[in-house]
């Protein structure tokens, strides 16, 4: 009798399991995938792919605290998430690299670190190169403008 117990009990243990795992598999497929950004990893990626004038120039610690100012100019302007949090309006979202420089050159002063310009546009420049290596972000091609299109009412 104990016997039967124990195997009504593994069983039941089982259903359970499997019943928590499928309702979770269910909904994660509805969710789009998620690219993940490893800090360590990109920051291995960025200073890599800087140039030799500028790797003599900048620290790993320069590099990555203009990384991580670029992700507060990237969560201030809704791009970057963190957790659960969705964008609420699909489709994409285009970023000026110059608005990205001026944001990280600003928040920089305000905590003495200075860097060149020339320095912090490659920087965002090769941490973009990462983001589409991960998959995260997309060139998006220009609308065609030429005028063939009918007037906007």
């Amino acid at each position: 009798m104990l016997v039967v117990f124990a195997v009504v009990g593994l069983v039941a243990v089982v259903v359970i399991g499997l019943v928590a795992v499928g309702g979770t598999v269910g909904r994660l497929r509805g969710e789009p995938v998620r690219n993940v950004f490893e800090h360590d990893e990109a920051l291995e990626f960025v200073a890599q792919a800087l140039p030799a004038h500028l790797t003599a120039e900048l620290s790993y610690d320069d590099v990555q605290r203009i990384l991580r100012l670029h992700l507060d100019h990237l969560h201030a302007e809704g791009v970057a998430r963190s957790g659960g949090d969705l964008r609420a309006v699909p489709g994409p979202q285009v970023l000026e690299t110059e608005a990205a420089e001026q944001y990280v050159l600003a928040r920089a002063a305000l905590v003495d670190f200075f860097p060149r310009p020339e320095a912090v546009r490659a920087v965002i420049e090769a941490q973009l190169t990462y983001f589409e290596a991960i998959g995260a972000v997309a060139q998006v091609e220009p609308p065609d403008l030429d005028g063939d299109d009918p007037p906007l009412r």
